[in-house]
C-alpha cells in the first residue's frame, strides 16, 4: 500500500523524465543569448493590436438593427443600449429630481447676467447622497429648449461666460452646465496615509471600477439627472414641462460638450432616447489606440462592441452633429510634487487627423443605413 512518503519520488521522476528523453516531438530546445522576456511582451502586443483590430468587424454580430421603419430601429438596438449602460456603471437609481440655488441671506445665488438672460449658481440630486453642482443659464422669457452644456473638464471657471454656453442662453435656451471632475491632483489620496499624482478622474475611476461603476457613468447620471429636472420640473416664473421622469419635455432637449465634456454628452445622448439631438467636439474618433488614452476613459469590454461609430448609432435616429476640432491636449498625468508618490497610469490625449474623424463618422453612417 502506497502512502504519502512515496509522493516526493513520484514527483521527482515526472520532473526529471522529459530531460531524460529528451525534446519532445516537434520541440527544439530554448537556446540564445535574446531577452526572451522582452520577446514575449512584444509577441502579446501583436496579440493585441490583432484583436483589436480584428474587434470592429466582430462586433457587427451583436446587433440586429431593425431599418423597416424609425420606432422599429430604436426599439431594435435597445439591447445594446442597455449593455452600454451597464458597462459604463449607469445601472443605479436616480434620486428624485431637485435643483436648488446656492444662495445664503446675503447672497440671492445669481452670480452673472448677460443679453436677456442671468446666470445662477445651483445644485441638483443625483443619487442618494450625490448631488451634481453647476450654472443654470436662465432666459428672461420662456425657453424655446433646454440644453445641457459640458465644457471640458478643465476648463477655466470664466469659461461659462464664453459663447459656448451663453450663445445658446441668448437664443433663448435654458441651459445647465455641470461641473465635472478634473484632471488635477490635488485632492487624491488620504494625508493621513499617502497622496498621489493620479489625477481626479483616475483617482475616482480606480475605486469605482472595483464596484462595477465608473467615473464616466457618474457623469452621466449627472446629465440624465438634469434631464430628469428639464422634462418634470420647472424654474421660478417658467411653466413646468409636461410628462415625468420616462416621458416628453413640453420643449426640444439637447447636450452639447467638448473635450471631456463632448465624452459625457456623446455618452448620455447614447444612453437616453429622450435627448433630442447631441453636438460632440473635441471627442470622436476610431477608439481602437484607446489603450494610450488615459485610464480613466477605459471601460471593460467597450471594444467588443462599441467604437465611436457604434456608440453614434444608438442616437440615431435622431440628430448628432460631430465638430472635429482641436482635442484637449494631455501629455500624462501630473508630475508628482513634494510629499506625494508616482503611480499614476500614462496616458495621453492628442487630436486625431480630420481624415480619421471623417472615417469613423463614415462608418457610423454606414451602420445606420
Amino acid at each position: 500500500m502506497k502512502t504519502l512518503r512515496h509522493l516526493p519520488w513520484v514527483t521527482s521522476l515526472l520532473l526529471i523524465s522529459p530531460a531524460l528523453a529528451g525534446p519532445l516531438p516537434g520541440t527544439r530546445l530554448l537556446t540564445g543569448t535574446n531577452d526572451y522576456s522582452l520577446e514575449m511582451v512584444a509577441g502579446i502586443d501583436r496579440f493585441l493590436d490583432r484583436e483589436l483590430a480584428a474587434s470592429v468587424e466582430r462586433r457587427a454580430a451583436k446587433w440586429k438593427r431593425d431599418f423597416s421603419s424609425p420606432e422599429a430601429y430604436v426599439k431594435s438596438v435597445e439591447p445594446n443600449r442597455e449593455r452600454f449602460k451597464r458597462i459604463i456603471g449607469l445601472v443605479d437609481e436616480r434620486a428624485e429630481p431637485a435643483l436648488h440655488l446656492l444662495a445664503t441671506p446675503t447672497h440671492s445665488g445669481q452670480v452673472g447676467e448677460g443679453k436677456d438672460y442671468k446666470i445662477f449658481a445651483v445644485r441638483w440630486s443625483v443619487l442618494p447622497g450625490v448631488d451634481a453642482e453647476g450654472w443654470l443659464f436662465q432666459p428672461n422669457g420662456p425657453p424655446v429648449a433646454d440644453v445641457v452644456a459640458l465644457p471640458d473638464c478643465d476648463a477655466p471657471a470664466d469659461a461659462i461666460t464664453k459663447p459656448f454656453p451663453a450663445l445658446l442662453a441668448e437664443s433663448g435656451c435654458r441651459v445647465l452646465v455641470p461641473m465635472l471632475m478634473d484632471r488635477r491632483a490635488t485632492y487624491s489620496g488620504n494625508p493621513k496615509i499617502r497622496m498621489t499624482n493620479q489625477p481626479h478622474r483616475e483617482f475616482i475611476y480606480r475605486a469605482a471600477f472595483e464596484m462595477g461603476r465608473h467615473i464616466i457613468g457618474y457623469e452621466v447620471h449627472k446629465v440624465l439627472a438634469a434631464v430628469d429636472w428639464f422634462v418634470g420640473q420647472g424654474s421660478a416664473g417658467v411653466p413646468p414641462a409636461s410628462g415625468g421622469r420616462d416621458g416628453r419635455a413640453s420643449r426640444p432637449i439637447g447636450v452639447a460638450g467638448y473635450g471631456e465634456g463632448g465624452l459625457i454628452a456623446f455618452y448620455a445622448a447614447a444612453a437616453d432616447p429622450r435627448i433630442h439631438a447631441a453636438c460632440v467636439s473635441g471627442y470622436f474618433k476610431p477608439r481602437e489606440g484607446l489603450w494610450r488614452e488615459p485610464i480613466y476613459r477605459n471601460v471593460f469590454a467597450l471594444l467588443d462592441e462599441f467604437g465611436d461609430a457604434e456608440i453614434a448609432s444608438l442616437i440615431a435616429p435622431r440628430a448628432l452633429i460631430i465638430e472635429a476640432c482641436a482635442h484637449p491636449e494631455v501629455s500624462g498625468p501630473p508630475a508628482p510634487e513634494k510629499g506625494r508618490v508616482g503611480g499614476a497610469a500614462p496616458g495621453v490625449i492628442t487630436t486625431p487627423s480630420l481624415a480619421a474623424v471623417e472615417s469613423e463618422l463614415a462608418r457610423a453612417q454606414k451602420l445606420v443605413g
